[in-house]
This record gives C-alpha cells, sequence and structure tokens, in this order.
C-alpha cells in the first residue's frame, strides 16, 4: 500500500497538509460531519469520503483513504461523528508540542445506553501519554503519515483487514509496541448513533470475534502494552483460558454487582448478556491461521 504523500501546498500556519478520511456506509448522518468539518478552526486541507458499496469494512475503508489522501497529517473521524469545532487544531497542536507520533480521544455519546458503557472505561480528564489502548477510536483520531508508513514497511499494511471490529485496538496495540507516543487528548466527538438493545447485541457478536482475535494475537506474543483493558486478558495479554474465560463468563453471565451504575434494567440486561466465547475464538483462530 503506498502511503506516501503527494505534493500539495500547506494553507495553514502549522505547515501541515491535514487529510480528514470518513468511511461511509452512505448514512444519512455524513452531512452533519462535513458541516462541522466546515466549522474547524483550523480547517481540513482535504477530505476523503470512501463509500463502502461493497461493505467490505471500516479497516478496507481507511486503508483505501491512506492511498487516496495527500496530508502528511491523516485525521480520522466517523459519518456519524461530530467533531467540536477545535478537534483538527488542538490534535495538531498537541502533536507538534509534545512531538508525538498520533493524538486522539474519544466520543460524546448521545445514546443512553452506549453512554452508558462509554463512562465505565475511566478515560482520562487530561493530556495523557497512552500506556492503556485510549487513543485508538477512529472517530477522534490524526496520526503522521510517516508513522503509518513504518506500519507498511513491517507489517505490509495499516489497518489489518481481517478484523470485523477492533480493527483500531489492534492498530494502536501494534504501534505502541513499536514505539510510537501516542497522546490521548480530552475533546470528545459527538457520536450520533442511536441504538436498540437488539441491534446493540447484534453489533457485539462482530465485537467479540474482533476481541478474540485480539486475546489470541496478544497471548502469541505477550508484551507490556496491551490492547486496552478486558476481562480476557491481564497485564501483558496474558490472560489465560482459565482465569480470563472464568473472569469473563462470570461477570457476563451472573453480572458485574453494580447494576446501580446503570440507567435503565434493560440497559443492564444487554450489557451483561453473555457473549457467545467459544464460537468467537474459533472463528478467530480459522481467521489468522497462516495461509
Amino acid at each position: 500500500m503506498p502511503v506516501r504523500s503527494r505534493d500539495m501546498t500547506p494553507a495553514c500556519a502549522d505547515g501541515h497538509v491535514v487529510s480528514v478520511i470518513i468511511p461511509t456506509l452512505g448514512r444519512f448522518t455524513l452531512q452533519a460531519c462535513r458541516e462541522a468539518l466546515a466549522r474547524q478552526t483550523r480547517p481540513p486541507d482535504e477530505i476523503v469520503v470512501v463509500l463502502d458499496t461493497g461493505r467490505r469494512g471500516g479497516a478496507w475503508a481507511r486503508n483505501e483513504g491512506i492511498r487516496r489522501a495527500k496530508g502528511d497529517l491523516l485525521a480520522f473521524t466517523d459519518d456519524d461523528g461530530v467533531p467540536p469545532e477545535d478537534w483538527l487544531e488542538r490534535l495538531v497542536e498537541t502533536l507538534d508540542r509534545l512531538g508525538a507520533d498520533g493524538a486522539g480521544g474519544t466520543l460524546l455519546e448521545t445514546d443512553p445506553l452506549l453512554s452508558d458503557k462509554h463512562d465505565r472505561y475511566g478515560y482520562p480528564e487530561a493530556e495523557h501519554l497512552d500506556t492503556q489502548g485510549w487513543v485508538c477510536d477512529t472517530a477522534n483520531l490524526l496520526m503522521r503519515r510517516e508513522l503509518l508508513a513504518g506500519c507498511v514497511a513491517r507489517d505490509g499494511f495499516v489497518f489489518d483487514e481481517r478484523f470485523p471490529t477492533a480493527e483500531d485496538t489492534e492498530l494502536s496495540l501494534r504501534l505502541r509496541r513499536a514505539g510510537a507516543r501516542l497522546v490521548f487528548v480530552p475533546n470528545p466527538v459527538t457520536h450520533l448513533r442511536r441504538v436498540t438493545p437488539l441491534g446493540y447485541l447484534r453489533q457485539q457478536v462482530d465485537r467479540g470475534r474482533g476481541i478474540a482475535m485480539l486475546y489470541l494475537l496478544q497471548k502469541a506474543r505477550p508484551s507490556d502494552h496491551t490492547a486496552g483493558k478486558s476481562l480476557l486478558w491481564g497485564p501483558g495479554g496474558r490472560g489465560g483460558r482459565v482465569t480470563g474465560f472464568a473472569r469473563a463468563l462470570w461477570t457476563k453471565g451472573v453480572g458485574p454487582f453494580d447494576a446501580g451504575s446503570f440507567d435503565t434494567v434493560i440497559t443492564t440486561f444487554t450489557m451483561c448478556t453473555v457473549a457467545d466465547h467459544a464460537t468467537a475464538l474459533a472463528e478467530a483462530r480459522r481467521v489468522l491461521r497462516p495461509d
């Protein structure tokens, strides 16, 4: 995958050419995203919208966006994300001030169920060098092109297209293990997505496959860097089949014993529903098996 920047004259005083990459399935919320980008205090130099008509997945769409983009800095957001007006300004300024390789943040959820889930992660309230996988959400992310070029040189790709979900978490893990400096910036992108309990559970099926793939990758190559917090792995990604699975099944099946932290009974039920870990792991092993 070629990831070299092409000639484009910087239009802003920071000396960068910033490309914003937006993968989309054609959702109506894309217009709100584009309007938010038009209001940026640091305007993007180009916006690359990748329409995934073949439903090949977010990893493919972002890789395609990287191939098309011209900037030396590549920003990522989603078609249902509304960045704050100072989004790019703060990310670019942080990147340059700290000499970081990447910077990003999280989401401000508008859906009650997703908000309940998000609030349980305990994100930092100030700028923070990422040591736990906080900088991974491709709805709120800025990377130096040269950093992603290093991924291609080492791994042959940027986003791993084998992942149905969690491809951004896998990239963050791979970058941090390679020594990249990623900085968390507490400036959330508003997420317009609305879900139903049934829709959320369907999403979790794919998410379970992605998490299972991360589990197997970390188990095969233990490190001090892990793919964020999970019941399936501990420090160094070393959670084993018995400890990780027993802990996950107990919490998912019996409950986290803090139902009061959820807004509604239906949210509590949805968040504590048992995932089919065995099926997810079997599928992950099949996908990750060397040819």
